[in-house]
C-alpha cells in the first residue's frame, strides 16, 4: 500500500514509518523540514518530499503522483510556535488539513487518520474527559485540532473521505520538539542524557501522558480497523495509566539512574497554567470498544526503560 506520512521525521512519524515499511508498504515522507539524521537508517526504503501543508498544490501533487492510498496526518505546528505565530498556525493547521482532505477527496479517495489532542479540550475541563465531553480549547493548538475535527467528520459523510481521527493526550518520547508545560518530557530525556533538568513546576502537578509509540501504534490502530468498526470517528486515546505526576516521573527515572540530577524552582505562572488543567483521567473507552485500542506502555517504569533503551541504542536520532 502506498502511505503518506505528513510530519514523517518527528519522533512520532519516524517510528511509524519504520513500522509501515515492515508491513510492507511504500511509504512516503512528506516534511517541512526533513530530519534525515532520525530517518538516515531508511533512507533507502523511503520516499522524502519536502514541502509545506499550506502550499495546496505541494500536497496535491504529492498525492497524486505517489498513488497514495493512505494518510497518516501527523504533520502539524506544535503549541508554542502557534501562539507565538497563531496566523502562521492556521495557514499549517487549519489550512493545511483542508488541502489534505482536498487532496483525499480529489484523488482517489484515500483514507485519511488525523491526529488531534487532547489540549482541544481547553482549561477547567473537570477531572474526567471523555469523547463526548464539551471542548472549549483557549489556545491556537487547540482551536484548530477541534475546528479541523469537525471538519474530517463532514468530509466524512459529504464526500465519503475515509476520515478517522485519534486524540492524544501529551506524547512524552526521546526527541520531542516541545517542552510541555508540565515538562514531562524533559525530566526525562535531559537527566537520561545525563544532563541536569530543573522542573517548572511542583511534583504533585499531572497530566494524562502517553509514550510516543502508543501514540503510532493508535494511529496504525485506528487505520487498521475494518470501516464499519468505525462509528464514534474521534477518538480519545490514552496512554499512561493511572495519570502519573512529575514526582511519580522523578521516581522511575532515579530508579533507572540513581544519580539523575533533578531539581524543582516552581514558576508561579506556569504552576498556574499547570494547575488549571484538571483532566486526571483520559477515558478511552470507545477507541477500546470499537477497535480494540490498548497501549503497550502503561505503567511509568516502562516507559522510562523503553526511552533510556532508545536513546542508548540511537544517541543521533534524538537529538
Amino acid at each position: 500500500m502506498n502511505v503518506l506520512i505528513t510530519g514523517g521525521t518527528g519522533f512520532i512519524g519516524a517510528y511509524l514509518a519504520r513500522r509501515r515499511l515492515a508491513q510492507g508498504d511504500r511509504v512516503v515522507i512528506f516534511d517541512v523540514a526533513p530530519n534525515t539524521k532520525r530517518i538516515a537508517d531508511i533512507m533507502s526504503d523511503v520516499k522524502v518530499v519536502q514541502g509545506n501543508l499550506a502550499n495546496a498544490s505541494e500536497v496535491y501533487n504529492t498525492v497524486r503522483d505517489n498513488g497514495i492510498e493512505k494518510v497518516l496526518h501527523l504533520g502539524a505546528m506544535l503549541s508554542s510556535p502557534c501562539e507565538a505565530s497563531p496566523w502562521a498556525a492556521l495557514q499549517v493547521n487549519v489550512l493545511g488539513t483542508v488541502n489534505v482532505l482536498e487532496a483525499a477527496r480529489l484523488f482517489g479517495q484515500p483514507q485519511v487518520i488525523y491526529t488531534s489532542t487532547i489540549s482541544t479540550f481547553g482549561l477547567h475541563t473537570g477531572t474526567t474527559v471523555t469523547d463526548t465531553t464539551v471542548q472549549h480549547p483557549t489556545t491556537m493548538y487547540g482551536c484548530g485540532k477541534a475546528f479541523v475535527e469537525n471538519l474530517g467528520r463532514y468530509y466524512r459523510s459529504r464526500f465519503e473521505v475515509d476520515f478517522r481521527c485519534v486524540r492524544l493526550s501529551s506524547v512524552m518520547g526521546p526527541g520531542a520538539s516541545a517542552r510541555q508545560i508540565s515538562q514531562f518530557n524533559g525530566i526525562v530525556q535531559l537527566p537520561l542524557s545525563g544532563k541536569p533538568f530543573t522542573c517548572s513546576v511542583t511534583p504533585d502537578v499531572k497530566v494524562p501522558n502517553m509514550y510516543f509509540k502508543d501514540a503510532a501504534l493508535a494511529v496504525e490502530g485506528i487505520s487498521d480497523a475494518p470501516h464499519e468498526a468505525i462509528q464514534m470517528v474521534i477518538y480519545n486515546v490514552g496512554g499512561i495509566a493511572p495519570t502519573p505526576s512529575i514526582g511519580d516521573i522523578e521516581k522511575a527515572v532515579k530508579r533507572v539512574k540513581p544519580d539523575a540530577q533533578i531539581a524543582y524552582a516552581p514558576d508561579p505562572k506556569i504552576v498556574a497554567l499547570s494547575t488549571a488543567f484538571t483532566v486526571d483521567v483520559f477515558d478511552d473507552a470507545c477507541a477500546r470498544k470499537e477497535w480494540g485500542w490498548k497501549p503497550a506502555f502503561q505503567k511509568v517504569d516502562d516507559v522510562v526503560a523503553d526511552f533510556k533503551a532508545e536513546l542508548d541504542n540511537h544517541p543521533n536520532w534524538y537529538v
